[in-house]
């Protein structure tokens, strides 16, 4: 799924953005997505750090050096002649040995090779492996929970755009009331009443304008941020062509049942905590494995001496000074203070946690579908009422507007008509967006796109 995001084409600075441009510069740039990109990274380099156990081990060693030895006195035994039955007579002296100072060469390989230790080196690469495939798991969850948070955000900054647009039509809608009420006080047709409140009406519907501008703002911001902009980079963002058109009856999403199944194949969640429980069971055996023995084949050359070079040299005939072992190295830990059962006692707890966390994971998706079912079909319900209310508020200020003219009408009806009809966008907007949010909460909790 990451991978597909990160593929989108990018916009350019400062463009309009689509969601399809936003879903993609938040994989490359969203802070959480890249802390679990590393994070995924990591794993991938530790499986390639989990076969140092079973590979063979080459080590140099290598010294250059001197050998001082202090002016020092010491007793030493000399023979002074023979006894009657012929054995030597010794006589200790003190003598004096002078300083000395000789260099000192050495050079050695060590290689090591394990042969056997219960399959713990194994089933560690085999772990690895698994923690590798629960961080690509983890990844795709951070990028499938940023993809919905990125369109949530862009449908507020959606809602915001098309709330203004229906509070700037208000406006205008105001400034014609006030050129009628104007013209016909002027022809005495209306009281100075009817242009004072015409006028306060423009101004209270100027307000809502300045502040639907704010709340544009507020939302763009909280995309920036998403997106790994600064906040003072909001985007335009440029409305699905979809959202404007008349609402179309949508067939009702599948079951819970239907929908947790396949949550279960394809919610990165799920399969990230099979992951991880595996991974548990494969701690569990490797601790199991420390009741065996080890084997390993150890090798080993060494030369040194006091000349460097030379065919007698330390670095010399490779044949000659020299010192080589080989063995098979055979170590079993009979008793560790309890330590190899604690070990393997705490292994089980830590798989049994797994196990828990998992179910509880399960259990969480399966309230996350049922809520955002339900959620989803409240909100199609009502985004088919606000189409319908938009109709009739649409047909209100027709009338309004014929009975004004007729003069059998007040400004007051037609400004109740008018507040009704902005009242029946806004409604009609809130409700679309939030009910292709609440179809994007919907994909999000199963793990996939569901057909609209």
């Amino acid at each position: 799924m990451h991978l597909l995001l990160a593929t989108l084409l990018a916009a350019a600075p400062g463009a309009p953005l689509t969601l399809d441009e936003a879903l993609a510069e938040a994989a490359r740039k969203n802070l959480d997505v890249e802390l679990s990109r590393a994070q995924a990274l990591s794993a991938g380099v530790d499986v390639y750090g989990s076969y140092a156990g079973v590979l063979p081990r080459l080590d140099l060693t290598a010294s250059f050096g001197h050998d001082f030895s202090g002016a020092r006195s010491a007793v030493t035994a000399f023979p002074t002649g023979l006894d009657a039955s012929g054995k030597f007579i010794f006589e200790q002296q003190v003598v004096s040995i002078p300083s000395s100072d000789a260099a000192d060469y050495a050079l050695g390989l060590t290689l090591q090779l394990p042969l056997f230790d219960g399959g713990r080196n194994w089933k560690t690469i085999a772990r690895a492996e698994v923690a590798r495939r629960a961080a690509d798991r983890s990844l795709d969850e951070t990028t499938l929970g940023v993809a919905y948070e990125v369109t949530r955000r862009f449908y507020e900054v959606v809602k915001a755009q098309e709330s203004l647009h229906v509070l700037e039509e208000t406006v205008a809608r105001s400034e014609e009331f006030l050129r009628r009420s104007q013209a016909l006080f002027e022809a005495g047709r209306a009281g100075r009443l009817e242009v004072l409140t015409a006028r306060g009406n423009l101004g209270t519907d100027r307000i809502a304008v300045e502040q639907a501008r704010a709340r544009l703002t507020q939302a763009g911001g909280d995309l920036a941020v998403i997106l790994g902009r600064d906040a003072g980079e909001a985007p335009p963002v440029v409305a699905p062509a979809a959202l404007g058109a008349p609402a179309r009856p949508a067939g009702e999403p599948p079951g819970e049942a239907e929908l947790l199944a396949q949550a279960r194949r394809a919610r990165p969640l799920l399969s990230g905590q099979a992951e991880n429980v595996r991974a548990a069971e494969l701690s569990q055996e490797i601790a199991g494995g420390a009741w065996w023995p080890t084997a390993g084949l150890q090798a080993t050359y060494n030369r040194q001496g006091p000349t460097f070079s030379g065919r007698e040299g330390v670095y010399g005939d490779p044949a000659r000074q020299y010192t080589a072992t080989a063995a098979v190295v055979l170590q079993w830990n009979l008793f560790a203070g309890r330590q190899t059962l604690a070990d393997e006692q705490r292994a089980a707890l830590a798989t049994r946690r797994a196990r828990a966390q998992a179910a509880q994971a399960e259990q969480n998706v399966s309230n996350e579908i049922a809520r955002a079912r339900s959620n989803l079909l409240a909100l199609r319900g009502a985004a088919a009422l606000a189409q319908e209310n938009l109709a009739a508020a649409e047909q209100g200020v027709a009338v309004a507007r014929d009975r004004l003219e007729a003069g059998v009408a007040s400004q007051l009806e037609v400004r109740d008509a008018s507040l009704k009809l902005t009242q029946a966008k806004l409604t009609l907007v809130q409700a679309r967006v939030d009910e292709v949010v609440a179809l994007a909460d919907l994909n999000r909790a199963v793990g996939g796109a569901l057909a609209p």
